[in-house]
């Protein structure tokens, strides 16, 4: 088959409305993002050659990075901006992970300035580690054009210089989800299925692939019996 028509229909799969809110919940948390309106796409446009993908508006929630763990059922169920106010309670004691918490609460709830700030926090914190490098990049995403591109190269840096991290390439792949870039969107949560089908992330990669190849068998199919 012609590359070009998997790819489109990889696309096909990425933008049936509910596939971000399967990844939510398949984490634990079903208010992790804002559910879209279901007669709409999430993803507008088509792939564009490498390094053009299109950022233009979609109708993706606040770009956020994705933890490796479930948000608890009893915070799953608050209002973005209550949940940024339980998590910045839980940060004040300065513990990473907890940052971290913190930091994607404020990205799901658009304030992506703020939540650059705690990644920083984070970082200094602990210099070197992983999550808030992907954090702080997350952010430089949501800046713009320049920001994603940006961040697109710092993620396939750490996923190059950490190649068993869930993390790092789970938010790899859900960066290339907002870049339109199906190939690293696809190849990214393969990857993070590699490493460990049974975590929380690798279960959420799994069932997003699912949903992606469902969608995707089935344009094949529509595309056949349209002649």
């Amino acid at each position: 088959m012609n590359p070009a028509r998997i790819i489109g229909m990889v696309v096909a799969g990425l933008v049936v409305a509910g596939v971000v809110i399967a990844g939510a919940m398949a984490l634990g948390g079903t208010s992790q993002v804002a559910p879209p309106d279901p007669a709409q796409p999430i993803v507008v446009g088509v792939v564009a050659a490498p390094g053009q993908e299109l950022t233009g508006p979609t109708d993706l929630p606040p770009l956020a990075m994705v933890l490796d763990q479930p948000v608890p059922d009893a915070i799953a169920q608050m209002s973005a901006s209550q949940q940024v106010a339980t998590y910045r309670a839980q940060a004040a004691s300065g513990d990473v992970d907890s940052l971290m918490r913190l930091g994607s609460a404020l990205q799901r709830a658009g304030e992506q300035d703020a939540a650059a700030g705690i990644y920083r926090t984070a970082a200094a914190a602990d210099p070197g580690a992983l999550a808030p490098a992907i954090g702080l990049a997350m952010a430089d995403a949501a800046t713009g054009d320049a920001g994603m591109k940006q961040a697109t190269a710092e993620l396939a840096r750490l996923t190059r210089e950490n190649p068993t991290s869930q993390l790092a390439w789970f938010n790899r792949g859900w960066l290339a989800t907002y870049r339109r870039d199906a190939r690293d969107v696809i190849g990214s949560w393969k990857r993070v299925v590699t490493i460990d089908q049974q975590t929380p992330i690798g279960r959420t990669a799994t069932a997003l692939l699912k949903r992606i190849a469902d969608e995707a068998s089935a344009g094949m199919k529509t595309r056949t019996s349209g002649g």
